[in-house]
């Protein structure tokens, strides 16, 4: 059984630019998501469960909507999937925190990459977290 890729630090540094394209594309799906459930809302709060009738007049615009959503979900998880492919680990959102492995004085250790910052500046043990992350 093989393992999960082991990064030398500069590796995950050629990285970053792709994190953070995904996670911008990640923001403008949280936008879009929240547009859409505004407009969900918005009928459900006019309608009730009628909206749901399809001889509602507004009925297939709600389907629209739904149809949406499950489209940015879907697209959603693709930008987690492709953090994944590119061997990090996805560990938040809000904000962006990727961990990808690697190896530090012998031992197995997490690179800890956080959003905004132009290179991977912290790691920490794999038992760890965040809030355990030291200077590299």
């Amino acid at each position: 059984m093989v393992g999960p890729r082991v990064y030398e630090l500069e590796e995950v540094n050629e990285l970053i630019g792709d994190l953070e394209r995904i996670f911008a594309r990640m923001d403008e799906l949280k936008e879009a998501t929240k547009t859409v459930h505004l407009r969900i809302n918005a009928l459900e709060l006019i309608w009730g469960e009628k909206v749901r009738e399809t001889d509602n007049p507004d009925h297939l615009e709600l389907v629209s909507h739904l149809e949406e959503m499950k489209r940015l979900q879907g697209e959603f998880e693709g930008c987690t999937r492709k953090i994944g492919e590119l061997g990090g680990q996805l560990k938040g959102v809000d904000p962006g925190l990727v961990d990808f492995y690697g190896v530090r004085d012998g031992h197995l250790i997490l690179w800890c990459w956080q959003r905004g910052e132009t290179r991977v500046d912290h790691w920490h043990h794999i038992d760890e977290g965040f809030a355990d992350r030291e200077p590299v």
